[in-house]
This record gives C-alpha cells, sequence and structure tokens, in this order.
C-alpha cells in the first residue's frame, strides 16, 4: 500500500513538474528538459534500430510510454514512408496536458495517444526515451522502484520486448538537477532476473546515456 501511495504522488508530482516546462517552452525539446533536438533524435535511432534488429521485416506495434509531446511520432514520420508505414504508433503519458498537445498533430488518428504510464493494449515493444531520467525524489531507492514498477507493468504488455534509456554511471545518484543517474548494471541485473534477455547498449554519440533492449 505504501508503494502504491508513493508511485501516485511521485505521477503528481511529474505532471505538475512537465507541466510548467511544456507550458513555459512548448512543442521542442527543451519543453520536456531534453538538451537539444539532436540528442533526441539520436536516441530515436537507437531505440529503434534494436527495434529492426529483433524484427527486421514487417509491420511492428510500438508502444512509446512517457511520449511527452509526441516527438518520437514526428521522428518516424519524418524519417521516411517505409517506416511511417512500418510502425504502428501509440502514445502514453501521464501527463493530460502533453497528451492533448499530441491529438491531432502528427498525422495519427488522436485516440493512438493514452492517458497512463505503460500500454493498454498488447503490443510488440513498449519503448521508453528519457522517460524516467527526471526525479522528483532525493531517494534513489524510491526512484527506482517507481521506475522498475513501470517496467513491470510495461513487461505484461510488451510481447517481443522493451527498448530504454537511461543516464549511466558507476553508482546510481541523483543530481542537484534532479536527474537521475542509474548503477546501469544493477538495472540489467533487475530486467535479466525478472522479464527476459537484456542486453545493454552504449553509443560514444552519447557517453552518458545507456539503452537497455529486453527481449523475450
Amino acid at each position: 500500500m505504501r508503494k502504491m501511495l508513493r508511485a501516485l504522488r511521485f505521477r503528481k508530482l511529474i505532471t505538475g513538474v512537465y507541466t510548467k516546462r511544456f507550458n513555459k517552452y512548448g512543442r521542442q525539446p527543451s519543453g520536456i528538459y531534453w538538451s537539444d533536438n539532436e540528442r533526441q533524435c539520436s536516441r530515436f535511432k537507437i531505440i529503434l534500430d534494436q527495434v529492426a534488429a529483433i524484427i527486421p521485416q514487417g509491420s511492428v506495434s510500438i508502444a512509446d510510454v512517457g511520449c511527452g509531446y509526441g516527438a518520437l511520432a514526428d521522428y518516424l514520420r519524418n524519417s521516411g514512408d517505409s517506416d511511417h508505414v512500418r510502425y504502428h504508433y501509440a502514445g502514453y503519458d501521464i501527463n493530460p496536458t502533453l497528451i492533448s498537445a499530441c491529438r491531432g498533430t502528427h498525422g495519427i488518428p488522436a485516440a493512438q495517444f493514452k492517458l497512463g504510464d505503460c500500454p493498454t493494449e498488447t503490443v510488440d515493444f513498449s519503448v521508453m526515451s528519457g522517460t524516467y531520467n527526471m526525479a522528483v525524489t532525493r531517494d534513489v531507492a524510491h526512484w527506482e522502484s517507481y521506475i522498475l514498477g513501470c517496467l513491470s507493468a510495461c513487461w505484461r504488455y510488451s510481447n517481443r520486448g522493451m527498448v530504454f534509456n537511461l543516464l549511466a554511471s558507476d553508482n546510481a545518484y541523483i543530481s542537484e538537477g534532479m536527474l537521475y543517474h542509474s548503477n546501469i548494471h544493477s538495472i540489467r541485473r533487475y530486467c535479466r532476473a525478472n522479464f527476459g534477455h537484456t542486453r545493454i547498449i552504449r553509443d560514444p554519440r552519447l557517453p552518458s546515456d545507456a539503452t537497455l533492449v529486453v527481449s523475450r
């Protein structure tokens, strides 16, 4: 019960933080605490490359968990006709302001953007880019418990796997700017023990990042 109440409190805090930020900066990377468009797109490419490596041909359904203002939907639309058709996209976010901003603006039916922290229908992959980076507590253990609870919920709806990124460090900590840096090997061990085979992807363009690929 205490864990559930803490998760509800975190969701409320997250919603407030991102609403304030989005109202100030609008539909751009800084509007959801991304540093710039280049880094944002690099993370999207890494995620989609991993999805494509597992399902190289045919259609793929993805749930974009923590979709923000729909930047991944825009990336797919602008990356070429083949990708736009290949990926069946649905966006999820716990923030109603962001979901409202997504609907009707990406060439995707408004109903494909839904309020929530996990898919409501089964998909091939759940993907999360930057979703868990901005913490709303200084307590690392509590924040990691919240993240792992969200991952568990997503895993139940993910037929083929999950791909998500985190800031990575030798030791888990939350910075003065409230950014969560994970012990990526600890997160990997949890995913392998509780979900499925888990790989860590590192890219020299994003030295502070790690992408985890969890597959069934």
